[in-house]
């Protein structure tokens, strides 16, 4: 089975890795917990606070709302900015992965190979301990399944 692929990631590829990055970690548990607090918060004290307070809940609330998303956004523009013009490769088969970009080309042996995680927008490749590939849905299409699955049988046959 051979999977080949030539993409460039969006500004919204990397705002999705970097939200799902957050929220699948314990930080994520973190950010729901203290949203909830504070929403428990502005229920049970709206009424009997003054505009102090109010403001201070509703800034504790902004803050992973919208202060932490418009963070990541912008986060993600500079990615894309540091990166620039420039198509990412990537070449699956029975041997390994090849990986081309801005001219680069290395090669991984499934052996060497580290892990893919499943998100559900994107799939991430990690060959080695230094790198990570943002594969999104727009690109693999139908085939984000049968890769997954190919991607994992490489990984369990080490």
């Amino acid at each position: 089975m051979r999977f080949e692929y030539t993409y460039r990631n969006t500004v919204k590829d990397y705002w999705e890795y970097f939200f799902f990055h957050i929220y699948l970690q314990w930080t994520g548990f973190i950010n729901v917990v203290f949203i909830i607090s504070i929403i428990a918060l502005m229920i049970s004290r709206w009424q009997t606070s003054g505009p102090f307070g109010r403001s201070v809940m509703l800034f504790g609330l902004s803050i992973f709302l919208v202060i932490q998303p418009i963070a990541l956004l912008i986060r993600s523009f500079k990615q894309v900015e540091l990166i620039g013009d420039v198509d990412t490769r990537l070449v699956l088969d029975e041997d390994g992965m090849m990986i081309s970009v801005k001219g680069h080309n290395q090669f991984i042996p499934w052996t060497k190979y580290r892990n893919t995680l499943k998100r559900p927008t994107y799939l991430f490749l990690i060959p080695d301990e230094a790198h990570g590939y943002i594969l999104p849905d727009r690109i693999t299409k139908q085939d984000k399944r049968k890769l997954y699955e190919f991607l994992k049988g490489k990984k369990d046959h080490e």
